[in-house]
């Protein structure tokens, strides 16, 4: 079923569900999931001041940052490694198991996990205002954790003989990438796990690859029948059959053509229940799929029936209330999203702030602008651009996202960073690959393409389902690691 907190309203003796469109975006933002045994308990929580604006010397308010800290490996000359916390709340378990707690036990270093401003429980204004998260940008990201580094090492003497290595996944392996290239006196290397480098608007190719993946793993034949599962939806809507439609998929309120920016969020929301099982692929995942859609004990049923079987059941769990519903509606998601107090869905979600960066910084809109995608074509770029001048306000316009992401590529390179100890690694199925580095940047900053393999999958520890591709790749960076701190000499 899908994750945080449900809607809930009483109806007589039964407990109906409305569940809101902020849990369908929840399926794709969210922390990397690491899997592996746990190798130790020993994490505590820790805080460091830090500015609320790093760059104006005239501001002098500051905030309390959260990071866990891990020192039962380290051994005075070991290395320190940052997992660096991205658009979610940052929980110890993260350095209790995966492949960077595997290498600080194999090296003797040190752990720590910074939470991002914003996020989490790392609140630098009184609450997420458009205004407040003037201060919510990569470029104050990057330099709380350039401050980190030097507050650590005035408060650890222990440290002098050691060299700082930071892991990110997905958007906080962006944030180690860009801190390499902008900092690099701070860190001796970065390992960039799903890192998407390259902004822009639209975001089309993404749900290609979701599409090739699912064509890839499940098979041709269930591929076609999820396309002709969104065309028979498609023509639903396009014929009227709006009751029908709304049955279909227990909408709250019957779906029409009377705000198309309606129909436009409820199948962007359908592709993303995809996208985010493509995106978190475990093995068995696309493949139990599959089998739902193509489920033989079902010889009569259409394609959009198979689809909404699986549906029903990924939404609504096995046993749902007649009255269970979602809320397709645009201007009740948009009225969700503009709730900027700490502790609302929106920013217990991560989704108010996340999205304010997207429409101001990166873009990354996952698009229906491609024909070579299941899922039809109608969420386009100018729902995604009519959404965020609805929530954040009427400057968030296409052409103010155009100019600030060419500026992101501009001054970070884009596909082709001047950066150096940086290792780049995608998996082949992950949707945000075609964002990232797939090739080399140079002899120091090199790039590995995992088949079989989504996002951040190679951040877990190694398993015996592993295949040779991942462990060679979880074997290189612990060589580069020994490389970049010293170690191999």
């Amino acid at each position: 079923m899908l994750r945080w907190l449900f809607i809930l309203a009483i109806v007589g003796r039964a407990c109906t569900i409305r569940i809101p469109l902020i849990q369908f975006k929840s399926e794709v933002y969210r922390e990397p999931l690491i899997d592996g045994p746990i190798r130790t308990t020993a994490v505590e929580l820790e805080y460091v001041e830090q500015r609320v604006d790093n760059f104006d010397p005239t501001n002098d308010a500051t905030w309390q940052m959260r990071y866990y800290r891990n020192d039962e490996f380290f051994v005075r000359g070991g290395p320190i490694f940052v997992y660096c916390g991205g658009e979610w709340t940052i929980n110890p378990y993260s350095l209790q198991r995966g492949h960077m707690v595997d290498m600080a036990r194999t090296l003797s270093g040190q752990m720590f996990y910074t939470e991002h401003r914003y996020y989490g429980l790392s609140h630098p204004t009184a609450d997420a205002s458009v205004e407040n998260m003037r201060f919510l940008n990569i470029e104050q990201a990057l330099a709380d954790l350039a401050h980190f580094v030097t507050y650590i090492r005035e408060r650890h003497p222990e440290f002098d003989d050691s060299n700082f290595v930071f892991v990110g996944g997905s958007y906080s392996a962006t944030l180690v990438a860009w801190f390499r290239q902008k900092y690099p006196h701070l860190t001796a290397g970065a390992w960039a796990s799903s890192s998407p480098v390259f902004v822009k608007p639209n975001n089309f190719e993404y749900k290609e690859i979701v599409g090739a993946s699912i064509r890839s793993v499940g098979g041709e034949e269930c591929f076609q029948r999820l396309a002709r599962a969104f065309s028979q939806a498609d023509q639903l809507f396009a014929n009227r059959n709006f009751e029908q439609f709304s049955s279909t998929f227990r909408t709250c309120d019957e779906v029409n053509d009377d705000n198309p920016y309606d129909i436009q969020i409820m199948f962007y929301s359908l592709s993303e229940l995809l996208a985010g099982l493509v995106q978190g692929h475990r093995s068995g995942d696309i493949e139990g799929f599959c089998e739902t859609l193509l489920d033989p004990a079902y010889p009569d049923e259409s394609d959009l029936d198979a689809f909404v079987r699986w549906y029903t059941r990924r939404v609504f769990g096995s046993n749902p209330s007649p009255g269970d519903c979602v809320d397709f509606t645009f201007d009740n998601d948009v009225e969700i999203h503009r709730n900027a107090t700490w502790g609302s869905p929106a920013t217990s979600s991560a989704m108010r702030q996340w999205f304010f960066q997207t429409c101001n910084e990166f873009g990354w809109f996952e698009t229906s602008a491609s024909r070579f995608q299941p899922f039809g074509s109608r969420f386009p770029a100018e729902k995604f651009h009519r959404w965020c001048s609805d929530v954040y306000g009427d400057e968030f316009t296409a052409e103010f996202l155009q100019a600030n992401t060419e500026r992101k590529n501009t001054i970070y390179g884009g596909f082709n960073p001047n950066v150096n100890n940086v290792y780049f690694t995608n998996g082949l199925i992950d949707p945000w690959r075609i964002m990232g580095i797939q090739n080399d940047v140079n002899e120091h900053s090199p790039a590995d393409i995992i088949p079989d393999a989504s996002h951040c999958n190679d951040l877990s520890s190694n398993s015996p389902d592993d295949s040779p591709r991942m462990r060679e790749v979880r074997d290189r960076i612990l060589q580069l690691v020994r490389l970049w701190t010293g170690l191999d000499e």
